[in-house]
């Protein structure tokens, strides 16, 4: 025990002793994540729209009712909302060519107005649950929204239709709660609620933050330790292969068992802590996201509960085990470096893949895939953010993982004669 905490101890000020490894281990990865986390939000909206700004939407006498309204409202922040007089309207439908120039790229006009004159929006729809309430049965309101777009354009009439599913409909459906005064309580209790609650607050927002992290950052966290466990597998033992230092190491008084036992145990403790590390930043990510800015892929409020975040703890370094030991494996059984790297880097493809496939997926897992080493920690990770885990989900993918681990390391234990006293120290 004490030889294999000195190889820890000694692959440890390796890494600890030079700042560029410590940077690239610890700070890269999650930097890198981060970026990724920010900026496939842009080029998804890029592909779809032509630009990197948000989706553009015309407002023409946008009532408060529909500003305060996007202000509560994540969906809404998807676009953005530049204003219009009715006078500046009339002017632009005079213009073929200048309306033409505005609808260019799939922008969209949303008029707010009325048959009535020129009465507010809001004041229109006030009075329309006043004439519900005294009775008049037959009252209709003249409020009215319009929404205009380019007819030839794929891109405004897709805008259209998605600003009106995804914004007006639940905005129309709101209006009753913020102008139906009395209307909006008949048959039932009127009551309030603390806006500045911040348990009130959290509730609301965790259900829609944790169903976005569970897309999000399973996949990241597996790229990102697989990144850590290759550079520093590749280091500890590859490197030193090909330098022949890995021979003259197990020339020394301390056996192979040792040495293998110390480093392996050095990746679990270095790749763990970058792990945790870019998981709180991930954590710190969604809360700095007050405003809920649909062009992040983290929507505020992402909470897990201590049992929850205990499994996620867990789920950690049996995943770096599994990963270690499938490295460790591929670099003794090739001789040639170049063969090493490509085999190496080859799981990164994998784990890319996954991270797209959980982004997309409208399904939970299937069975199978606990059962799956390392893709199963991405599963039982993305279920406990979604507060779905289960006791069986927990032990059967740290058992398989550290069962693989353990078959894997064996067998190359056997090859390198960790288990023959004869061919230790040959």
């Amino acid at each position: 025990m004490r030889k294999t905490y000195l190889i820890l101890r000694w692959e440890l000020k390796k890494i600890f002793s030079n700042w560029h490894k410590t940077v690239t281990l610890f700070l890269l990865p999650a930097v890198l994540m981060m970026l990724a986390l920010n900026i496939f939000p842009l080029l998804i909206n890029y592909m779809s729209t032509g630009s990197f700004s948000k989706k553009p939407i015309v407002l023409v006498g946008a009532p408060k009712s529909f500003h305060d309204y996007c202000n509560e409202t994540a969906d809404a922040n998807v676009y953005s909302y530049t204003e219009m007089t009715y006078s500046e309207l009339s002017v632009l439908l005079k213009d073929d060519n200048k309306l033409k120039e505005t609808l260019r790229g799939g922008t969209v006009i949303c008029y707010f107005g009325s048959d009535g004159g020129n009465v507010s929006f809001d004041d229109i729809i006030s009075s329309y649950y006043k004439e519900l309430v005294n009775g008049n049965s037959e009252a209709e309101s003249k409020a009215v929204i319009l929404l205009g777009y380019d007819g030839n354009s794929l891109t405004g009439m897709l805008r259209a239709q998605q600003f009106r599913q995804g914004v007006l409909e639940s905005y129309q459906s709101s209006l009753i709660d913020r102008l139906g005064g009395e209307y909006a309580n008949i048959g039932s209790n009127l009551f309030s609620t603390d806006s500045f609650n911040p348990v009130t607050k959290l509730m609301d927002n965790r259900s829609p933050a944790d169903t976005a992290a569970a897309r999000i950052v399973p996949g990241m966290l597996l790229i990102m330790m697989y990144y850590c466990v290759y550079s520093l597998s590749s280091d500890m033992f590859a490197s030193e292969k090909e330098r022949g230092f890995w021979a003259k190491l197990i020339m020394t008084p301390v056996s192979s068992a040792h040495i293998f036992a110390g480093k392996i145990l050095a990746i679990l403790i270095i790749v763990s802590g970058a792990t945790y590390m870019t998981a709180l930043l991930l954590f710190l990510s969604s809360w700095l996201n007050t405003a809920n800015d649909a062009m992040s892929l983290l929507p505020f409020g992402m909470m897990l509960t201590p049992s929850e975040l205990l499994i996620l703890i867990l789920t950690v370094p049996f995943t770096v085990f599994v990963m270690t030991a499938a490295c460790i494996s591929t670099i003794f059984s090739l001789k040639k470096m170049q063969d090493i790297t490509v085999n190496l880097q080859l799981p990164l493809i994998f784990f890319l893949g996954d991270f797209f496939i959980q982004m997309f997926r409208g399904t939970r897992p299937m069975t199978l895939e606990y059962f799956i080493p390392m893709h199963n920690s991405l599963a039982l990770m993305s279920e406990t953010y979604l507060a779905q885990e289960k006791l069986w989900h927990v032990i059967v993918v740290f058992a398989v993982n550290a069962i693989v681990a353990l078959i894997a390391l064996r067998a190359t234990y056997k090859k390198e004669g960790l288990y023959d006293k004869r061919k230790r120290h040959s």
